[in-house]
């Protein structure tokens, strides 16, 4: 298990605990709750931004046509279940197939 998932966890069953308390009346101090949420919070907030760098110098790898196909037959999935266009899933499925194997079979020459 990641660290920041461990840390959401936390968070979340932080939040929980106040909930809880609140509602059956228990002595907990809300404001070391919050002080531990948002510690949490913050850590999480930065291991994002150091995540962003790690992607941004990887950037030239989003003009990979590999990755932009899937890309696309993900959003089309995602708009033909959505708004019903009627796309057999089958046959994005293999036109997906057909193409990602000639993508990475001209890849291996």
């Amino acid at each position: 298990m990641s660290r920041k998932t461990l840390l959401a966890i936390l968070a979340v069953i932080g939040a929980v605990l106040v909930f809880v308390g609140k509602e059956f009346g228990l002595a907990l101090d809300a404001s070391a709750v919050m002080v531990g949420i948002t510690a949490i919070l913050l850590y999480i907030f930065f291991e994002m931004k150091a995540d962003f760098r790690r992607v941004s110098s990887q950037a030239g790898k989003f003009k990979d046509p590999k990755f932009i196909l899937a890309l696309i037959a993900s959003v089309l999935a995602a708009v033909n279940t959505n708004f019903g266009l009627g796309i057999p899933v089958e046959a994005v499925i293999a036109v997906l197939a057909l193409i990602m194997g000639v993508l990475f079979k001209a890849q291996a020459v």
